[in-house]
């Protein structure tokens, strides 16, 4: 009687451990893409909430997105495509961090990265490897040069790798800015290395960060930028998607990965406002956020960044003036707080800033 009682047990176990708890509705992704094409700028690309007009990086957040959703930019009101063509055109796309991001978005709409806009993008990528072997400024955007490069096709220097594994905190993470002091990872950076170290061919390498990612989930299912964190450890959509991604591109089953009743899908998915049809940055600041819901509809539709749905262009780009990029999003890791979250945190800043110059004089 007691192994009857245990095949059933068994089976339901093997099927948590296998299948997803959740699953991102379809209808859920139209809704979040038909909001962001209500977003779009003139000139066709996305602002970051930071400053007026378009951003490069969030731009190609958004066309990530309509790719993972099987989605031809080209054919919304405003291409996108467009926009980032035009800025390679101008001269505009320069660092690390702006080069990968034109791969990405030239691979997602069938466009070869070796020559768009009149640039081998591959080789300008390559050309910023530094004497340590680290592409851009930060450990996050040097993982997202892996990946752009893995996405292109193009072979990834060993010396690219091996500073990724040489980065790994005592902890068990990745830190933004490198190094293996304990305390200084984030979710963000692990997730990307994750990802970086998989499309690598370094699974073992990439699953040491797992343990870390574990301590880091919320009850919620949901992840934070960090725990502890002097800004809070709310769950946030860009956190939980970026996670999400890295998950998925180890092949872990979501059924270990269940925090109060649900999993790191159900997490993300619970940010998800019906009303609009996007994506909140995180629950306490109620505000649809551009970046948030691109990252979110990406890892919702199971795309990481190591396979890259592609979905080509019906219109080749056709632009031939630039507008000037915004801003970067800060850390790199796509955090986009909305206008009034960030009016407040600058008035914050500036009250803060005066009180210590008073301090000194007095």
């Amino acid at each position: 009687m007691k192994k009857l009682l245990a095949l059933p047990l068994m089976w339901s176990l093997l099927f948590a451990l296998v299948l997803p708890v959740a699953a991102a509705p379809r209808s859920q992704d139209d809704a979040a893409l038909n909001w962001l094409i209500a977003q779009q700028q003139p000139d066709g690309g996305f602002g970051n909430g930071f400053s007026a007009g378009s951003d490069f990086g969030t731009t190609v957040e958004v066309i990530l997105a309509a790719a993972a959703a099987g989605q031809d930019v080209s054919q919304w009101p405003h291409s996108p495509l467009d926009y980032i063509h035009a800025q390679v055109l101008a001269g505009h796309v320069q660092d690390a961090n702006q080069l990968s991001r034109a791969i990405f978005a030239a691979v997602a709409t069938g466009q070869n990265p070796r020559s768009f806009a009149g640039r081998d993008l591959v080789a300008a990528l390559l050309a910023q490897q530094d004497a340590n072997g680290q592409f851009g400024k930060s450990l996050y955007a040097h993982a997202y040069a892996v990946l752009a490069l893995h996405a292109a096709g193009a072979a990834v220097p060993q010396d690219a790798v091996d500073l990724m594994k040489n980065n790994l905190t005592d902890d068990g993470g990745w830190a933004l800015f490198g190094g293996k002091t304990p305390g200084t990872a984030d979710t963000n950076t692990t997730a990307m290395v994750i990802q970086a170290l998989a499309s690598a061919g370094e699974i073992d390498a990439a699953r040491g960060g797992l343990a870390y990612l574990h301590r880091m989930q919320n009850p919620d299912g949901g992840f934070p930028y960090q725990n502890p964190s002097p800004w809070g450890t709310e769950t946030d959509a860009n956190s939980t998607a970026v996670v999400l991604q890295a998950l998925n591109a180890l092949d872990e089953p979501l059924g270990m990965w269940v925090g109060s009743g649900t999993d790191v899908l159900g997490g993300l998915l619970a940010l998800w406002d019906s009303s609009g049809g996007a994506y909140f940055w995180k629950a306490s600041v109620p505000y649809a956020n551009i970046t948030a819901t691109a990252q979110a509809v990406q890892a919702a539709e199971g795309m990481t960044l190591v396979s890259i749905p592609v979905v080509a262009a019906a219109n080749a780009p056709t632009a031939t003036a630039a507008v000037a990029t915004t801003a970067p999003l800060l850390p790199e890791t796509g955090h986009a707080l909305p206008l009034p979250a960030l009016w407040g945190s600058l008035l914050l800043a500036t009250l803060l800033w005066g009180r210590q110059v008073v301090k000194q004089r007095s």
